[in-house]
C-alpha cells in the first residue's frame, strides 16, 4: 500500500544498522497480501538473514540477521528490484493516512469499473439474447467496438494495481490471484482485439469486467480490515504525552529531546512522559496503563515511575532513566507491531490453494495452447481453450469465500452489539478453546466502590462519609470518586493538602482531618486498629480517616462484579472453554473475584505486567487457539498477541483499537453469544471454500475439452461467486 512516509533508508544508513542484529522497517508500495509474501521471500533469501516477517496489515518488516554475514545494502537493492522501498518505521498516523488514501483510490477504481462495466454487461446481454440478429452482423460488430471502448478505462485504470502486483509476484516466484487475473484480462483483451480486427463480434469484455470487479471488491474489504493494526498502535502512543518540563528549562520541550539523567517536573494530574526515578516529592500514580491495577500506587523518593502513568496527588521531580524509544511503553509498542497482522487459518488455506492453482492453471493453459495446435485444433481454438482455462481457474469465488461470509455474519453480530473487525478475527473466534480474562473492568466493573465500613465507637456513618467526601472533593481518580458525594457543595473555607499517600484537610474551625492509608496515619502517631481476619472486606483496599489525631473509621473499597459474570463464566466452562484470569492486580483481590465467579485458584495469574500477559497468551496458544479479553490499555499487547483480542464494553480507546472483537453492549453474555455466532460463521466459511474448490476442480476439465468457451467461463465464474454469496447469506 502506498503511504506518505519518511524517505527510504540509504545504503549507508542500512549498513550502520548491521551490528544491531534486528530491525523494524517500513515497506513502501505494498498493495496486497501477495505483495507482502513476495517481499518476505526476497528478504529471507538475502545472505545473513535468519528470519523475516512482513506484515501487509502494518506495512512493516521485522528482520533478524547475523551481523557477521549480513549485507543490508544488498537486501535494499533486492527489495528495490522487486519494486518496493525499505524505510524507517512509520508513525502510526502516517500508516493510517496511507491506508485511508489507498482505500479512497481503490474505491474510485471500483466505482469506475462498476460504472463502465454496467454498460459493458448491457451490451453483452443484448448479444446473448439476440445471437442471430446481432451476433455477427455489422450492428453486432459496432456494439462490440463500443463495448471494448467502454472496457478500456476499466482495464487501463481500475485494473492497473493488479497488473503491477501480478508482475511483481511473478518475478518473486510466488504468483497469486493478481497474476492470474492479469493474465486472464490481457488474454481476453488480445483475443477480443483480434476478433474485432477480422470483423467479428465475439469479444470478452464482460469477462474482463467481472474479473476486475470481483477482485476489487475482495481487495476493498481486505484493505478496510488491515487499518485496525496501525490504529491500535497509534491509540496507545497517544496515551503518552509528547512534551516534558525539564527543571532547568523555562517551559515544555519535546519529550524526544530530553536526555537521560535530566530532571523533569510532573504536575499533579499530569501523565508522566518518560521513565525515571522520583528525586523530590511523593505521590500516588494511576498505573493502569501498564499494569491494570485497580487502585493507585504510592511512589516516594528513589522509587521508579514509568511513562504513561498518571500523577494523581502532588507535584514530583523525576530523574529520567530512559528516553523516547527506550521506555517501557516503547517496548510494549514494539511487541504490538511484531504481533499484529497475522492471518487466519482459513485465509492462509485459501492463499495456499490460490498459489497452487495459479502456476498449475498457467502451465495447463500453456499445454492446452501448444498441444491443441499440435493436435490440429487450429491456433484460434487452442488459444480460446487456453483462455477458458485461465478464466475458469481465476479463484474469484475462492477469494470471496471468507470476506462475504464475514460481511453476512458481521452484520448479524452488530445487531447484537458486537463488532468483528476482520474475517480473520471471526474465523479464529470460531475455533477458540482458551479464554484468558482480565479482572479489572472485565469481570468487574472497573471502578472501586465502598463495600464495607468500620466505625469507631460513637461515630456516625453519615458523619464519616461526609468528612471523606469533603476531603476528596474535586479529585479525579478512582479512590477519590468512590468516596465523593455528587450532591456535596464544598465549603470554600476548607484547606486541603494532598500528599503521596493521602489528604490532610483543615476545617474552618481548625480541626485537622486525615484520609489515607493505614501506614500513613500510623506515621502521624495515630492509633489505627488492626484489620479483622474474619472480615471479607479486608481482602479489599482500606482507606482510613482520622480527625484531630483520633481514628474515626475506615472504608473498604472493592470492585463489584459485572452483571451476570458468574453465570457467563460457568456457561463458557460448560461449552468447553478453558478459562484463566490474568491480571495486574495482587493475589488477594484476584483470588476474591475468582472465588466469586467460580474459577479455581490454579486458573488465576496475578501481578502480571503487559508483557507477562502476552507471554501467558502465547503459552496458551501453544496448546490451542486462545483469546484475551480485557478493557485496559495495559491489555493491548496481550490482545495483539492473542488469536483474538476482545475488548469488553467500557474499554479504553487503545484497548478497543487493539481488539479484533469489540463488545459494544451486553457485556460478558453478549461475548458468549458472539463466540457461538463465530463458530457458525467458521463452518460457513469452510463450506464456501469447499464450493469454490469443487467449482474450479470440475470446470477446468470442461474448459480443456472446449465445452466451456471464455464467455461461458466468465458466466460460470460469476455463478460460482453468486452461489458462495447465497450460502453466506443463509440464516445461521
Amino acid at each position: 500500500m502506498s503511504a506518505t512516509a519518511a524517505s527510504p533508508l540509504s545504503r549507508g544508513e542500512l549498513a550502520a544498522l548491521a551490528p544491531a542484529g534486528r530491525g523494524l522497517f517500513s515497506i513502501e508500495g505494498m498493495w496486497c497480501p501477495s505483495c507482502a509474501a513476495a517481499t518476505e521471500r526476497i528478504i529471507a533469501r538475502a545472505p545473513g538473514i535468519t528470519r523475516a516477517r512482513v506484515s501487509f496489515a502494518t506495512g512493516s518488516a521485522l528482520v533478524d540477521w547475523d551481523p557477521d554475514r549480513v549485507d543490508l545494502p544488498a537486501l535494499l537493492r533486492a527489495v528495490e528490484r522487486l519494486g518496493y522501498a525499505i524505510g524507517p518505521p512509520r508513525a502510526p498516523e502516517e500508516t493510517v493516512a496511507g491506508i485511508d488514501a489507498e482505500i479512497h483510490r481503490l474505491g474510485l477504481r471500483l466505482a469506475v469499473a462498476v460504472f463502465f462495466g454496467m454498460w459493458v454487461m448491457v451490451l453483452a446481454i443484448m448479444r446473448y439474447l439476440e445471437p442471430v440478429a446481432l451476433g455477427s452482423t455489422p450492428v453486432g460488430h459496432a456494439l462490440s467496438i463500443v463495448a471494448m471502448g467502454l472496457v478500456t478505462p476499466v482495464v487501463g485504470f481500475s485494473a492497473a494495481p493488479f497488473f503491477v502486483a501480478g508482475w511483481r509476484t511473478l518475478r518473486a516466484g510466488i504468483p497469486g490471484m493478481d497474476a492470474l487475473v492479469s493474465i486472464g484480462v490481457v488474454g481476453a483483451a488480445l483475443l477480443s482485439v483480434a476478433e474485432l480486427a477480422r470483423g467479428g463480434a465475439h469479444i470478452y469484455a464482460d469477462t474482463m469486467v467481472m474479473l476486475i470487479v470481483l477482485l476489487s471488491i475482495g481487495r476493498l474489504v481486505e484493505m478496510r480490515t488491515v487499518r485496525r493494526a496501525a490504529s491500535a498502535i497509534g491509540a496507545l502512543e497517544r496515551e503518552v504525552p509528547e512534551r516534558a518540563f525539564p527543571v532547568d528549562a523555562d517551559g515544555a520541550v519535546d519529550a524526544a529531546e530530553v536526555a537521560v539523567d535530566t530532571d523533569i517536573r510532573v504536575a499533579a494530574g499530569a501523565r508522566v512522559p518518560l521513565d525515571g526515578v522520583v528525586v523530590e516529592g511523593a505521590t500516588r500514580v494511576d498505573a493502569s496503563l501498564l499494569t491494570g491495577e485497580s487502585t493507585p500506587v504510592g511512589v516516594a523518593r528513589d522509587e521508579p515511575v514509568h511513562a504513561g502513568t498518571i500523577n494523581l496527588d502532588a507535584p514530583v521531580t523525576v530523574r529520567v532513566t530512559a528516553g523516547v524509544g527506550d521506555r517501557r511503553i516503547d517496548r510494549i509498542l514494539g511487541r504490538m507491531v511484531e504481533m499484529q497482522g497475522n492471518r487466519s487459518e482459513i485465509t492462509r488455506l485459501a492463499d495456499r490453494l490460490a498459489r497452487l492453482l495459479v502456476p498449475g492453471a498457467l502451465a495447463l493453459a500453456a499445454l492446452v495452447a501448444v498441444g491443441g495446435a499440435a493436435l490440429g485444433l487450429g491456433a484460434e481454438e487452442a488459444l480460446l481453450r487456453a483462455l477458458s482455462v485461465v478464466v475458469i481457474a481465476c479463484p474469484c469465488a475462492l477469494s470471496i469465500a471468507v470476506p462475504v461470509t464475514f460481511l453476512s455474519f458481521a452484520e448479524r453480530a452488530m445487531g447484537r452489539g458486537v463488532l468483528f473487525r476482520s474475517p480473520a478475527t471471526m474465523e479464529r473466534a470460531g475455533q477458540l478453546r482458551h479464554l484468558l480474562i482480565d479482572k479489572t473492568g472485565t469481570l468487574t466493573r472497573g471502578e472501586p466502590t465502598v463495600i464495607g465500613l468500620r466505625l469507631a465507637d460513637g461515630v456516625d456513618e453519615a458523619e464519616l462519609r461526609h468528612l471523606a467526601a469533603l476531603a476528596e472533593a474535586g479529585v479525579d481518580h478512582p479512590v477519590a470518586r468512590a468516596l465523593q458525594d455528587p450532591a456535596l457543595v464544598p465549603d470554600s473555607g476548607i484547606h486541603r493538602r494532598r500528599e503521596g499517600r493521602g489528604v490532610i484537610m483543615t476545617l474552618p474551625g481548625g480541626e485537622a482531618v486525615r484520609v489515607g492509608s493505614r501506614r500513613w496515619l500510623a506515621e502521624a502517631d495515630i492509633l489505627v486498629p488492626d484489620d479483622r481476619a474474619d472480615d471479607p472486606a479486608d481482602a479489599a483496599t482500606r482507606i482510613h480517616l482520622a480527625r484531630n489525631g483520633r481514628w474515626l473509621g475506615s472504608f473498604a473499597l472493592g470492585d463489584p462484579l459485572r452483571p451476570a459474570a458468574p453465570e457467563t463464566v460457568q456457561r463458557l466452562v460448560r461449552e468447553g472453554f478453558v478459562l484463566q484470569m490474568v491480571t495486574g492486580d495482587g493475589p488477594a483481590p484476584a483470588g476474591r473475584v475468582a472465588a466469586e465467579v467460580g474459577l479455581a485458584a490454579e486458573a488465576v495469574h496475578a501481578g502480571c505486567s503487559p508483557e507477562d500477559k502476552a507471554d501467558r497468551v502465547l503459552d496458551a496458544q501453544s496448546r490451542a487457539p486462545a483469546a484475551f479479553i480485557g478493557d485496559g490499555i495495559n491489555d493491548s499487547v496481550a490482545m495483539a498477541a492473542a488469536d483474538v483480542g476482545v475488548a469488553i464494553d467500557g474499554a479504553s480507546h487503545a484497548a478497543t483499537s487493539s481488539a479484533g472483537l469489540v463488545v459494544a453492549r451486553g457485556g460478558l453474555p453478549a461475548l458468549a453469544n458472539a463466540l457461538g455466532l463465530a463458530r457458525a460463521a467458521r463452518r460457513r466459511m469452510l463450506q464456501n471454500l469447499g464450493l469454490a474448490v469443487v467449482y474450479n476442480g470440475s470446470a477446468i476439465p470442461l474448459a480443456v475439452a472446449g465445452v466451456i468457451p471464455p464467455s461461458a467461463a466468465a458466466l460460470a465464474m460469476l455463478a460460482s461467486s453468486l452461489s458462495v454469496m447465497a450460502n453466506a447469506a443463509r440464516p445461521a
